[in-house]
């Protein structure tokens, strides 16, 4: 087999590239939300189930600028069963993914995903709570 010689410019002639490297800055993420004409879900990370130990399904509560999410947050709530995908669980509820995009006023015109950080974890009567930040100022509250 006879090998074909290339007259390759010289590296003179290159012009460099004009971009700047950016890297985006690392959050810890804990909630991640999938909104595309191929599928809509919403993710936890291993921060939020490690919190909760594992469960299978999660009930999910909403305030003005954060959401709570825990096994058990009482009788009137739904539980969304989670499947387990790596060390995430996910949730493929269209209905609860349109829910959340329309209450917190959420923007997918450039995107597909968004990440919502963890705010903080709680217990309460045993049932241990976390708390997603889902508005960049969440309300203050005064305590009584």
């Amino acid at each position: 087999m006879k090998q074909v010689k290339i007259n390759l410019p010289n590296l003179t002639d290159f012009e460099a590239s004009q971009c700047t490297d950016t890297t985006r800055a690392a959050s810890s993420g804990g909630m991640s939300i999938v909104n595309s004409v191929n599928g809509k879900r919403l993710t936890l990370n291993a921060i939020i189930l490690d919190s909760l130990s594992h469960p299978d399904s999660i009930q999910i509560a909403y305030t003005e600028g954060v959401i709570a999410i825990a096994k058990n947050l009482g009788d009137k709530h739904t539980d969304y069963k989670l499947s387990k995908s790596g060390k995430m669980s996910v949730i493929y509820n269209t209905a609860l993914v349109k829910e959340i995009v329309e209450r917190y006023e959420l923007d997918y015109s450039e995107r597909t995903s968004l990440t919502f950080p963890v705010l903080e974890t709680d217990e309460n009567d045993g049932e241990v709570i976390v708390f997603i930040q889902m508005k960049s100022r969440v309300p203050e509250v005064e305590n009584e």
